[in-house]
């Protein structure tokens, strides 16, 4: 199940508060039993429970702080979230299922903590859902790039906070859809909008003040409102990763070794996310880079950003240059010279039918560690926004070939590989399943983005230089494997 194994590579970092209290053992309500045994949320570590709490919040079916202390509360969400989704009691494939589906909706809508200074507050927040906020009386505003989500961050005296609860509960059409919860340092309410929109909001105690987050959307958005909430905390919160070598990751690592090639997993996750998220190398997650220097590496800008450090294969510290998250390139410095690099294509710009050739290390270690190319030719001259600085390409890609080079039948670079179609979105909307739409940045706007940052030097070569142009119809060169790498991020 290519989906699955994806979504375990990529072992993302993931933000949350962290634990107030870490309980010394377990809550009577931590055992689940199930017809293969028993689940022990008591095995697990306070950061791999906070990681199924969180996952349990996404759900919908968990409304306490994501702080690691395994409640009742936390075993009953389990329990429904079995029931509903598997017909069952919770067992080790319920958890992985779960704890899968928070990594890909992590992967997919781009989760990462803020901290928002004004508020002296902490939140995850969906960065590829929201666009740049905007500075509003008191407070700022986030809106959703696509739909009517929004999202409002404030901080009240306690006065202010009562009054806007109560008339957010008085902003409640639906009796039912009504939850209230008032205490001496957090304050929730949730209800429906006359429009029809669900909406939620949350106050955090800080000192004498309370920040204070309201987002409303339609029903769909309801699960990632709640998780949004839920991950919020007073002050600055560190982040974290799920445990790499603990119990909750080798239970996933078994189900998925047991469950690969069969489907019924398959119906719990999200969409698959148009970015191709770097996969997991060791505790490292990685993607794909290309020498067009001897100290000159480019690279897709998801692949890097945010990385405490970034790395080749041998340990090799490598320095940002300049990056351009719209664009998605980044440039990046190496100390010592390259072995070989490649030369920009001649050609003003891609041509519809052109062939091309995606090189690239897909699923690092999982699927080996040599380099894979693949082939087909250049399908649109735009890509699914009809944005012309980019376009789609038919050569297979897969997660880790984020950053490669797309290389012409002359050897010349023509693109770097930035996303792919969501299958499963296209699936969902359509009925039919797409076929390698896959997209590229064109490599004229890479000589651009490399002219603006002044990054072309005398050992920068945009005309033939390191291994040179050569025909791909007769194979690549073994040159090839020195001046397209693998990129780690740490």
């Amino acid at each position: 199940m290519a989906g699955l194994a994806r979504v375990l590579a990529v072992l993302l970092v993931f933000s949350a508060a962290p634990a107030a209290t870490v309980l010394a053992s377990p809550s009577a309500g931590s055992r689940t039993e199930t017809a293969a045994g028993r689940f022990e949320a008591g095995a697990l570590s306070p950061d791999e429970r906070r990681v199924l709490q969180a996952a349990l919040a996404f759900e919908g079916g968990f409304d306490g702080p994501i702080d690691g202390s395994w409640t009742p509360e936390s075993a009953a969400a389990l329990a429904r979230y079995a029931r509903r989704e598997f017909g069952g009691a919770a067992g080790d494939v319920q958890v992985a299922a779960l704890v899968i589906s928070l990594l890909a909706e992590v992967e997919t809508h781009g989760w990462r903590v803020r901290y928002l200074p004004d508020l002296d507050l902490s939140v995850a927040l969906p960065e590829t859902v929201f666009g740049a906020p905007e500075d509003e009386d008191g407070g700022q505003r986030w809106w959703a790039e696509e739909g009517v989500l929004t999202l409002l961050a404030h901080d009240f005296d306690a006065g202010f906070a009562a009054a806007w609860h109560r008339a957010a509960r008085g902003a409640n059409t639906e009796a039912a859809a009504l939850e209230a919860e008032d205490g001496p340092d957090r304050r929730w309410s949730a209800g429906q909008l006359e429009d029809g929109r669900r909406f939620e909001t949350l106050s955090l105690a800080h000192g004498d003040r309370w920040a204070t987050l309201y987002v409303a959307g339609t029903e769909a958005d309801a699960p990632l409102m709640h998780f949004l909430l839920a991950s919020a905390v007073a002050g600055a919160a560190p982040e974290w990763q799920m445990p790499v070598g603990g119990p909750l990751e080798a239970l996933v690592r078994r189900t998925l070794a047991e469950f690969s090639g069969a489907g019924p997993l398959e119906d719990f996750f999200p969409p698959e996310p148009a970015r191709l998220s770097p996969p997991e190398a060791t505790a490292a997650a990685s993607g794909t880079g290309f020498f067009v220097g001897a100290h000159v590496l480019l690279t897709a800008d998801h692949v890097v950003a945010n990385c405490r450090r970034v790395e080749l294969p041998d340990g090799t510290e490598l320095s940002l240059l300049a990056a351009d998250s719209d664009l998605d390139v980044a440039a990046l410095g190496t100390p010592e010279a390259a072995p070989a690099w490649l030369a920009l294509s001649g050609d003003a710009r891609a041509r519809l039918g052109q062939k091309v050739h995606a090189a690239g290390y897909p699923y690092y270690n999982i699927a080996g560690t040599s380099l894979h190319l693949t082939g087909g030719n250049v399908s649109s001259l735009a890509d699914v926004n009809d944005d012309r600085r980019f376009f789609s390409f038919s050569a297979p890609v897969q997660p880790g070939s984020s950053g490669g080079p797309l290389i012409d039948a002359d050897g010349g670079v023509m693109g770097l590989v930035v996303s792919r179609l969501s299958e499963r979105y296209i699936a969902e909307a359509t009925g039919t399943i797409p076929q390698n739409i896959n997209y590229g940045l064109d490599h004229a706007e890479l000589v651009s983005f490399l002219e603006r940052n002044a990054i072309v030097t005398g050992e920068m070569e945009l005309s033939p230089g390191g291994i040179g142009r050569f025909d791909m119809e007769r194979g690549a060169p073994d040159a090839l494997e020195g001046a397209v790498v693998p990129v780690f991020c740490d």
